[in-house]
């Protein structure tokens, strides 16, 4: 597995690939488990334990990469410095994502339940979609291919123009808060998690200078 912003580079960086992939799957492990908690009208305290303490590790890998690459530079100069920025992007992004995760467990544990709604087969839907976004951006990861890149950047900007579109609509809806203001909050954390995902698999696909006009919405 080598980023194609590392090609040529230092082999010392491979430990750092290794934990921007391991990101990703903590990342998704997380969000997961965090929707799930939304159409499930089960004891969540548990889950809540487990999204907890994945978001903890991703903010210590978070960490621990940061630091093995101040190493890096202080020991190599600049040799490296656009894969070091590169991943640097690229953990802060991830360690959003964890966040993004969390807020969407959080919205749970407020008493947010779709598993009664009338709209509930989409939120399944809406999981389904972005989980798969986590699959295909640690593939793109370990075997970056324009084409597979072209194919979840189409698929991430269709999802986040969705989420758009159904904030824009619950502005004008006038039914009780109780109904729109946390199906907008999840649209929000479902469109930034989308957002940030491809910025993640562009970066290791083209590096730092290359990562496009994405709609981070931060």
């Amino acid at each position: 597995m080598v980023f194609s912003f590392f090609r040529g580079g230092d082999e010392g960086l491979e430990h750092v690939q290794h934990e921007i992939v391991s990101m990703v799957g903590r990342c998704q492990h997380s969000f997961d488990l965090a929707m799930s908690c939304l159409v499930t009208d089960g004891d969540i305290e548990p889950i809540g334990e487990e999204v907890r303490a994945t978001d903890w590790a991703i903010n210590g890998i978070e960490e621990s990469v940061r630091r093995e690459l101040v190493v890096h530079s202080a020991v190599h100069g600049g040799a490296d410095v656009g894969a070091v920025l590169a991943s640097l992007l690229m953990v802060k992004k991830l360690e959003r994502v964890g966040d993004q995760a969390k807020n969407i467990f959080d919205l749970a544990a407020e008493g947010v339940r779709f598993s009664e709604a009338d709209d509930y087969d989409r939120f399944l839907d809406f999981r389904s979609r972005v989980s798969q976004l986590f699959t295909d951006t640690a593939d793109a990861l370990a075997e970056p291919d324009a084409a597979d890149l072209a194919g979840l950047d189409r698929r991430a900007e269709e999802l986040m123009g969705t989420f758009d579109d159904l904030v824009n609509a619950l502005i004008h809806d006038d039914g009780p808060a109780r109904y729109a203001v946390p199906r907008a909050m999840l649209f929000r954390y479902l469109k930034r998690i989308c957002a940030n995902l491809i910025s993640v698999a562009t970066t290791a696909a083209t590096g730092i200078d290359r990562t496009g006009d994405v709609d981070l919405d931060e």
